[in-house]
């Protein structure tokens, strides 16, 4: 049963657009390769190593009634200028990407994102990223605009896909993402992965949020080969 499925999603005028770009090491798709032995778990989600064959096949944009949710077992998680949130179909632990003010309410400029993981899998608590996942996964990267309320974001192994992270109001930011013509308020990911061989391959990612100008909920599904 595909993610889809589980969600109970009907596309509705679906967009097809193109994703035939090599994910390195992609964080929305590594995250989805939980490492299962103790000994690995020092690098959960690097199993799969740089120059990685998967692809993205193309994806689907749709319009839903309400947001899906995927698993709802899993915990959600509502930290502090949380923007957007990474699941993986492999356990409940979920990677929080998170906005940083300073004191009068304005992004950090110094660092207006971070990404750590919240270990819903076992306490709930919140760790860092481990050096190699903030190089070569889940980390984020920012660069400066002319605005001092809009910075360019990207997942570090998915540089070819930029986000927007942008000021609503004193302490309150979004992340915005272009997807089949259109810009999403992102909410949450959910990476769905194959298990049953020798090496954990991913089968599709769904990107869930809102549209920027209608506010109506969008599902954007990534197909990977």
């Amino acid at each position: 049963m595909t993610a889809d499925e589980r969600a109970g999603i009907q596309p509705d005028q679906p967009r097809t657009t193109p994703a035939g770009r090599s994910l390195r090491l992609t964080g929305l798709l590594l995250a989805a390769l939980v490492a299962l032995s103790p000994a690995a778990q020092a690098i959960e989600g690097t199993r799969i190593t740089p120059g990685s064959g998967q692809k993205a096949r193309g994806s689907v944009v749709s319009e839903v009634a309400t947001l899906p949710v995927v698993r709802p077992e899993f915990p959600v998680p509502s930290d502090p200028g949380q923007v957007f949130y990474l699941q993986r179909s492999s356990n409940a632990n979920t990677v929080v990407y998170a906005a940083r003010f300073t004191q009068d309410g304005k992004l950090d400029p110094r660092e207006p994102l971070v990404a750590y993981w919240r270990r819903f899998n076992t306490t709930g608590e919140q760790l860092p990223l481990k050096m190699i996942e903030d190089s070569f996964a889940f980390g984020v990267r920012s660069r400066a605009t002319s605005d001092p309320d809009v910075f360019r974001i990207h997942i570090v192994s998915y540089s070819e896909r930029p986000a927007t992270l942008r000021l609503v109001e004193p302490g309150r930011a979004e992340l915005l993402l272009p997807v089949g013509g259109r810009t999403m308020r992102m909410a949450y990911a959910y990476a769905d992965v194959d298990e049953s061989g020798l090496m954990p391959s991913v089968r599709e990612v769904l990107v869930m949020g809102h549209d920027a100008d209608s506010g109506k909920p969008l599902v954007e599904r990534i197909e990977i080969e």
